[in-house]
Parts: C-alpha cells; structure tokens; sequence
C-alpha cells in the first residue's frame, strides 16, 4: 500500500503583506471617488438650456459647383419644438431665423460649409441673432453657432445634422441648396453631448 504526501505551501510573511497592501490602496482608491470633489465630478456634466429639432434651408446663389466656389447663402434655420432640460427657459418652444451670408465649395475632398448671421423672433415674442459657421456633412455635428443677441444670447449651439440636396435644386449648373433636419442643443457654458437629451 502506498501513501503520498502532500506538502503544503508556506505563505511568506512579503507574501500576506504584499495582499494587504493591494486591498488597503484599493480601499483608499475607493474611498477618494467618494468624497464630495469627486461625487461634484461625475454630477457636474453639463445639461442644456434648450434642445430642439433642427429644420432648416440654405440656399446658394449662384449655384456652388467646381466652376462656382462661393455663392451667397439665404434661407432660415428654425428650432422647433424645444423643451428646456436646464429650466432656463422652458417659455421659449420655437424659432425661426432667417439667415445669409456665403457658402462655399471645396473640391478635394467635396465638402459644402456655410458662415453668416441669421436673426428670427421667438414664440415669446423676443427677437434674436446668431452667428454660424461650418461644414454641411450628412451626419456631422451642425456648424457652429453662437446666440449672439435675446433670450439666452451667449450660449453656443451644436448638435447632431442630417443635409440633403434638394432635387429642385440641383441644376446641370451645380447645388443651389439643402434642406436639413437634426436636434441641436442650447449650452450656457460648456457644450456637452446633445445627443444625450
């Protein structure tokens, strides 16, 4: 009959010690996530004063083509349906603003971009303005605008776009305009991600 024996392993005293180190920096680790800095961290992301669909058409005249680089742009950019996650200014559910300035064609790679002023009046009655500017891309964030005058002038917009030409307006001369939908959002500091609302 034969018997096997089986040795057990010693823990070294480093050994233990080296655990309890890991578990007490683990715990120290978990206790800095939570004092109040880091809670007022993780809260702090930044909420919208407004979010809104997005309806709008630019217009190019001349049309923009690779013989034609800059045209003038007009048209309106309406904000419509909007609600106010932030509170500041849950009066305010629509506007419309009618716009110009140039847009312009690049050819490597295709690319249409827009830059001007709109102003329009909102639901309430108030009149305001905005500045914008950047690249008409299907999917792309809308161009960048900024209120520039009324109710909640100073915050920066951006948001999610969709363009697309317009039949009626593609001519054998080249784009004369877009129509385009998406969501936008109304930031007083810090823009964070409008697709989240």
């Amino acid at each position: 009959m034969t018997f096997s024996v089986q040795a057990k392993a010693k823990v070294s005293p480093l050994s233990r010690l080296g655990r309890r180190s890991v578990l007490v920096a683990a715990l120290l680790a978990g206790s800095a996530l939570a004092t109040p800095a880091a809670q007022a961290a993780v809260r702090a992301a930044p909420v919208p004063d407004l979010v809104c669909r997005l309806d709008a058409e630019v217009n190019f005249s001349p049309p923009l083509s690779v013989r034609v680089k800059e045209a003038e742009v007009t048209g309106h950019i309406g904000y419509l349906d909007c609600r106010s996650p932030s509170g500041a200014a849950p009066e305010l559910t629509d506007i419309v603003f009618g716009v110009d300035g140039t847009g312009r064609f690049g050819v490597l790679p295709p690319t249409f971009s827009v830059e001007g002023n709109g102003v329009g009046t909102w639901n309430t009655g108030e009149v305001g303005s905005l500045y914008f500017k950047g690249d008409l891309k299907q999917g792309s964030p809308v161009p960048d605008r900024t209120v520039t005058s009324g109710p909640l002038a100073g915050d920066g917009i951006n948001g999610l776009q969709i363009p697309t030409p317009r039949f009626d307006k593609i001519t054998p001369d080249g784009v004369a305009g877009f129509d385009v939908i998406g969501q936008v959002c109304f930031w007083p500091g810090e823009k964070g991600r409008c697709t989240a609302f």
